[in-house]
């Protein structure tokens, strides 16, 4: 019996998953059609096309992409930061060494990774302005 519901959920999820395939390369097809109708106009400009082919594919430009992993990382540093302020306040509250050590070791971290984007970008803008 264990067997069958094993199967069962199995192909449920096989068939769910290649639903959401085949609706994401039919998405992807259109997207590449429509790019092929707009770079077949003579008025595009390369701007334009570039602008064009961000839109349709979903892409975004470097520089937008790396400010999404820097913010995700700016995320992670608070939590960190926080979560270790919370432990060290525990750790205080309970009157053990190890948990105030360990807090304050991960508010360090937390602090380091939530500096860590401001100061990538502050190198950012003065190697651009040299």
């Amino acid at each position: 019996m264990e067997i069958i519901l094993t199967l069962v959920v199995f192909y449920f999820v096989y068939s769910m998953s290649k639903a959401q395939l085949d609706d994401r390369a039919k998405e992807r097809q259109q997207r590449l059609e429509a790019l092929e109708r707009a770079l077949a106009n003579p008025a595009v400009d390369r701007a334009m096309v570039q602008q064009l082919a961000n839109q349709l594919t979903g892409n975004k430009p470097p520089q937008e992409r790396a400010g999404t992993g820097l913010a995700w990382l700016l995320g992670l540093g608070w939590l960190t930061l926080f979560t270790g302020a919370g432990v060290w306040a525990f750790g205080l509250g309970i009157g053990h060494r190890d948990p105030t050590a360990a807090g304050i070791l991960v508010m360090l971290i937390g602090f380091g990774l939530v500096t860590y984007p401001f100061a990538l970008r502050e190198m950012e803008a003065r190697r651009a302005a040299r």
